[in-house]
């Protein structure tokens, strides 16, 4: 319950605090700086470090990989059959094609299915959702902000990824997984890393009043008039985003994962069942509050990146327990597959 307070204060504040005018209108700009060169890489330190993996609990991992090629797919389709821009595309990979796994995750996952399933949560989030941001996402992401750069070359771009605070740490926490680490040192690193969170859920409140006002004199404006008068531009992904995330996206990933577990007879024992219930539970969270954030400081659609997060997380609720009663009370929809 305290992580859902903190959801709503935080949001709460960064609006507020935005409409009273107290901070720089452009301070946000500096917060999501120190959240992708700090807080970031400072969080995937130990979980990476010291994660499972298990050959079981790494076809959990999957998912979030499946989920971020579906939307892909869809996205790219439609991008083209709409005629959207390159950077609204990848702008809705990176947010509704990535889920909240973590801080609404693993709550929402506690208060349906206790702690015991938290193990399941921490796999999904740890080595599916972070990196496939880190890697396929990271990718597009600088792909498509050098190409919106014409004086930037193709190693650039290369040089771009690799010098990445989030890509680097990745690597570090992977290649020191042998290494003994002193407590107190990974103690303090993790606590720089829960920093990340609320600084993320203030940066986007903080946004969400601009992407409403017409700013576009105002020097690096976030919602350019250009943009702000064609609210199809705007609106119409939105919409499509938040349908994909919500409602498509876990359709897919239970067809799916549902399929590959019945003919592959593969199984992690007597809680199998309720293990993949939390698996589609986790592919229908809010879109993923760091990779909206990095579309908007990379410039990939910045209004639409924070409109998707500032809507998608409240509706989520709804959403997500819409889905947990079908799981649990109609029987087909969560055992179809297994015969039970």
């Amino acid at each position: 319950m305290s992580n859902f307070i903190v959801v709503g204060l935080c949001f709460l504040f960064g609006i507020l605090i935005r409409s009273k005018g107290k901070f720089p209108a452009d301070s946000h700009k500096v917060i999501n700086s120190f959240i992708i060169s700090v807080s970031l890489p400072c969080m995937e330190f130990g979980p990476l470090r010291h994660a499972s993996l298990d050959g079981n609990f790494l076809t959990f991992a999957a998912m979030p990989w499946v989920l971020f090629g579906f939307g892909f797919l869809f996205f790219s389709f439609f991008g083209k059959l709409l005629n959207w821009k390159e950077s609204t595309i990848v702008c809705l990979c990176l947010s509704a094609g990535l889920g909240n796994t973590s801080f609404l995750g693993i709550p929402l996952i506690e208060s349906y299915y206790s702690k015991e399933g938290l193990p399941t949560v921490l796999i999904i989030d740890q080595l599916g959702t972070f990196l496939t941001l880190a890697i396929p996402g990271t990718y597009l992401g600088t792909k498509v902000r050098h190409a919106l750069k014409s004086s930037e070359t193709k190693s650039s771009l290369w040089k771009t990824l690799f010098t990445f605070p989030p890509f680097i740490a990745l690597l570090v926490s992977l290649a020191s997984r042998p290494i003994s680490v002193p407590p107190e040192l990974e103690s303090a690193i993790s606590k720089i890393g829960d920093t990340l969170i609320p600084l993320a859920l203030f940066s986007v409140g903080y946004q969400l009043p601009g992407t409403i006002r017409i700013n576009s004199e105002e020097p690096n404006a976030e919602n350019p008039k250009r943009e702000s008068d064609d609210s199809f531009r705007i609106r119409v992904p939105l919409l499509f985003g938040l349908i994909f995330k919500l409602i498509i996206g876990p359709i897919l990933v239970w067809l799916c994962f549902g399929t590959f577990f019945h003919y592959s007879e593969k199984n992690i024992g007597e809680n199998f069942l309720r293990n993949f219930k939390i698996l589609i539970m986790e592919s229908a969270m809010a879109p993923m509050i760091t990779g909206s954030l990095l579309a908007a400081e990379w410039g990939l659609s910045p209004r639409l990146a924070v409109s998707l997060v500032g809507i998608g997380i409240p509706l989520s609720f709804l959403t997500t327990l819409g889905l947990y009663y079908l799981l649990e009370n109609l029987a087909w929809t969560g055992t179809i597959f297994f015969g039970q």
